[in-house]
């Protein structure tokens, strides 16, 4: 450790990332124990980082006595049976009481007591919080004694008798080395979003990768697909425009269609959102020739109409019960930066061209019901493991595709986490890690800056992105294409071991790329072995869900050879109200 004399920092709990999952799990760790020592810290800066402060700011919630509506509709129509279906209860129980301590830690809710629905037969209501939602929970946060450290990347975590005792981490602005000792490590800092679409770039899954590499399970990476619709003008989501979409020859798109002889599955949305075979539908037309897609933005009324105002107001200015300053500000810019081209009315520009813009909300580090890990003192929260809980089931997050929920679902998993740290720490004393997994662990850290040669990191990161936005592989998928794809990840494997970087920043980003190939792997490992179509997995050889042989959680682990090493958790189908027909059937 001589070598990098690292500054040594003890905590209680360390948490990593505080963007929103962060914040409510220091937050619930300071509930939990006034005098607990919580840490939290994150490449970006307190109350700026993460996704929650970059999107709509909607919260979905379910109103006392509709809990089991919920879980058996989601069960049956978006997770396909794949839930654990004592964890969406758990969750569906929680979301009113998660709101009200959530207001202690400074959220401010606009609309609550008029939320409306958020489908036309399913009883979840939505109302919002206000842009700025990050700020005003550090405000509190550091009120009450929080402590926080910007700029700190947390590469990988120190693991003694079985046990996460801390973790290493350099300063992503001088390249400092920092050696964080603590009793329990919550990981807060996102998933894997492949840095396509602008709205997400920020979810590049170093957490993952760290996780992983330290012996944490993985399951359901499979269902990191999410593919939303993205404007050629503006390069931003392009809402509503799955409703009113044709080909270059007039032809209505219809999202709903699956386009493949003999398949049974549906295009599982929640609420009124896109579905898992959008992606597959557009490229369909495009291979019979009929390409490109395009939104008719006269029939899209969104963002003038009265319901775009409110949920994203780009343009006009929402009712004064939905006004949101912050967000009315942020959205603004948006549309004022690409009003003349993007969202200007008249004969000559009402097609604008669309494409499917892969998101992929890949989320699959394993978490039991008080989120923690298979590693004892190792817990999660928010977006890092909303799949590896199988809230969701067949579904990307947040969780399921429902709108709303996403924010919500952090602050829950959050608050479940922090309240369980606390309890894990009792009494329990710093241990240290011996030195010499320390210094192995600086000196992988520090491996790119010491290389004089080798692959770039913009190399690998532009690799990786047309893997993943590539249809035919991430949302219509075969094993002939998957293999194709695996091929890929194995040149990926091999040349992010030789990434360069000549600075710190440029450290950083070559931790982020190893995360984005370890999670293109297990993606596409996942893909291969789940051999049916259900939720937005979808095999055109597999057209058909398998409920005989596929009711299981695929999972993938580090061997001792550093190997991915796979397997599946069978679902305890037996022991769950909501069962598929004939599943106990073997033909």
């Amino acid at each position: 450790m001589g070598k990098y004399d690292p500054i040594i920092i003890e905590t209680g709990v360390l948490i990593v990332g505080h963007g929103l999952a962060g914040l409510a799990a220091a937050h619930a760790v300071r509930d939990a124990d006034p005098n607990a020592f919580v840490l939290a810290v994150d490449k970006a800066s307190l109350g700026y980082g993460g996704k929650a402060n970059k999107g709509g700011g909607h919260i979905s919630f379910i109103p006392p006595g509709n809990e089991e509506t919920f879980v058996e509709y989601h069960v049956k129509n978006n997770g396909e049976y794949l839930n654990d279906q004592d964890t969406i209860r758990r969750y569906a129980h929680a979301t009113v009481s998660t709101m009200d301590r959530w207001e202690t830690w400074g959220a401010a809710f606009t609309g609550r007591d008029i939320a409306f629905n958020a489908h036309p037969t399913i009883p979840w209501k939505v109302c919002m919080v206000d842009g700025d939602i990050l700020l005003k929970m550090a405000k509190k946060a550091e009120a009450r004694g929080i402590q926080f450290m910007d700029k700190i990347d947390v590469v990988d975590l120190l693991v003694q008798d079985g046990c996460v005792v801390g973790a290493t981490a350099f300063s992503v602005l001088d390249g400092t080395p920092y050696l964080f000792k603590s009793k329990a490590v919550i990981m807060a800092n996102g998933n894997q979003n492949w840095g396509i679409m602008k709205m997400w770039s920020s979810g590049r899954g170093e957490g993952l990768a760290t996780a992983y590499r330290a012996g944490a399970k993985m399951r359901n990476a499979e269902f990191g697909s999410f593919v939303n619709i993205v404007s050629l003008d503006h390069g931003h989501v392009s809402y509503e425009a799955e409703n009113f979409m044709y080909n270059a020859v007039g032809e209505k798109v219809d999202p709903n269609t699956p386009q493949i002889e003999g398949a049974t599955f549906v295009n599982a949305c929640g609420g009124v959102d896109i579905g898992g075979a959008i992606g597959m539908v557009m490229y369909s037309h495009v291979m019979q020739g009929k390409g490109p897609i395009y939104e008719n933005h006269a029939e899209n009324d969104f963002p003038f109409n009265p319901f775009g105002q409110i949920i994203f107001p780009m343009h006009g200015e929402a009712p004064p019960e939905w006004y949101r300053p912050f967000t009315h500000k942020f959205a603004h810019r948006i549309y004022d930066k690409n009003k003349e081209t993007a969202y200007s009315k008249n004969a000559e520009t009402d097609l604008k061209e669309i494409e499917p813009g892969v998101v992929g909300e890949c989320s699959p580090m394993v978490a039991d019901e008080y989120m923690q890990s298979n590693i004892p003192g190792l817990y999660s929260a928010g977006d890092i493991s909303a799949n590896g809980t199988s809230l969701a089931g067949a579904v990307p997050t947040p969780p399921g595709r429902v709108r709303g929920f996403a924010m919500l679902h952090a602050v829950y998993t959050s608050l479940t986490a922090g309240t369980a740290a606390v309890s894990y720490i009792k009494d329990l004393p710093l241990t240290d890690a011996d030195e010499a997994q320390i210094d192995q662990r600086f000196a992988e850290m520090f491996a790119p800056l010491d290389r004089m040669e080798g692959t770039t990191t913009d190399e690998i990161e532009t690799r990786v992105r047309s893997l993943m936005q590539y249809v035919p592989y991430t949302n219509f998928k075969s094993e002939e294409r998957l293999n194709e794809a695996m091929e890929e990840v194995e040149k990926l494997k091999a040349d992010v071991r030789k990434v360069v970087a000549a600075d710190a920043h440029g450290l950083a980003k070559a931790h982020a790329c190893r995360a984005m190939v370890l999670s293109a792997e297990m993606f596409f490992r996942g893909s291969l072995e789940r051999k049916e179509t259900r939720g937005w997995h979808i095999r055109e050889d597999y057209p058909q869900r398998d409920d005989q042989n596929m009711l299981k959680w695929i999972y993938f682990e580090q061997g001792s050879d550093g190997s991915m090493v796979m397997g599946a958790d069978r679902i305890p189908m037996e022991g769950y109200r909501y069962q598929p027909e004939g599943w106990e059937t073997k033909e």
